[in-house]
């Protein structure tokens, strides 16, 4: 008996890179952390034939929204690793949930094999258009002399949003009261409508807004212009510098996939987001596809934790969910 139990374990072991070499084997599920309709639902479905062409297999996207998007982080994390179940993530749910929720159900590096980046794009600095600023230094005039009336929208706690939003806070010394909601688009409706002052957004879901004039466009939080909004100004360029942060979704595999298959599903989305019509279909939500090795994303997710955790540090902050 022993002596078969050996066997049976070194036959396990020697199988275990054969099965690996033979990925994948079955359909694979994208889970994605937030409802149909969202940037990060839809950045899954464009990779969704593409990555399908590519491996072989159909590619299935499977929404489990909740908890600040770590509903569907745990369900990955608990997956068999074998690389057919894969987190779709972005900001929140991957690093801001898990630094500033009481009893976070995971943290990013224990929880997950990073597999490769897919995008990235710009959050932007809004007002109504009956707000009476027409830039960054002027809003925080404008907010100084009003700290009582000013609002600003925190579309969703743990987001981007809100983590821009206290940033600054930090860096300009202005207060304000918080209108706090369930999802982006209940604040940009409210901020539409005049019921609050200010806001941070994502430019894919604010784009048509600013070009209607129904919103004011102040500022971008990236390194650079947004070629769809080529006059307005990076916070830099509006004298807050420290005032930046990008929104990004990549894609992550359980903690202990083989690294055969974290490889294998990392050429393939890399191939995938090369292909024009991949490309053109983020460009139209103002993203910028960022295919990159498990080891290039890994070190993008190390520096904006870091990143992220000395803003919730100085902050003080902490959310219930």
């Amino acid at each position: 008996m022993r002596i078969s139990g050996l066997l049976f374990g070194l036959f396990a072991v020697l199988a275990s890179p054969a099965s690996a070499q033979q990925f994948p084997t079955k359909p694979i599920t994208l889970v994605v952390p937030y409802a149909p309709g969202g940037n990060v639902d839809i950045s899954a479905r464009i990779l969704q034939t593409a990555l399908g062409n590519s491996l072989g297999q159909p590619i299935i996207v499977e929404n489990r929204p909740g908890a600040a998007g770590m509903i569907a982080g745990s369900y990955v994390a608990r997956s068999e690793p074998d690389g057919h179940t894969l987190f779709v993530a972005s900001n929140g749910p991957l690093i801001l949930g898990p630094l500033v929720l009481p009893k976070p159900a995971y943290q990013w590096d224990s929880a997950f094999t990073p597999v490769s980046w897919l995008t990235v794009g710009t959050n932007v600095l809004l007002v109504r258009s009956s707000l009476p600023v027409h830039s960054v230094q002027e809003l925080i005039e404008y907010a100084k002399a009003n700290p009582d009336k000013f609002t600003v929208a925190v579309d969703t706690g743990a987001s981007i949003n809100h983590f821009l939003s206290e940033l600054l806070k930090l860096e300009s010394g202005i207060r304000w009261t918080a209108a706090h909601y369930r999802g982006n688009a209940p604040a940009l409706n409210d901020l539409i409508a005049g019921h609050v002052d200010a806001g941070f957004a994502q430019l894919t879901e604010s784009i048509q807004h600013v070009q209607s004039g129904k919103l004011r466009a102040l500022a971008v939080m990236g390194d650079r212009r947004a070629p769809v909004l080529p006059d307005v100004p990076t916070m830099a360029e509006a004298g807050f510098p420290g005032v930046k942060g990008i929104v990004f979704t990549g894609v992550l595999a359980p903690k202990n996939t083989p690294p055969v298959i974290v490889e294998t599903l990392s050429a393939a989305i890399r191939q995938a987001v090369t292909q024009p019509s991949v490309i053109d279909q983020f460009a139209a939500l103002g993203a910028e596809v960022r295919g990159s090795t498990p080891a290039e994303f890994n070190r993008f997710l190390v520096e904006e934790t870091k990143k992220w955790a000395d803003v919730a540090k100085r902050a003080n902050l902490k959310i219930s969910e």
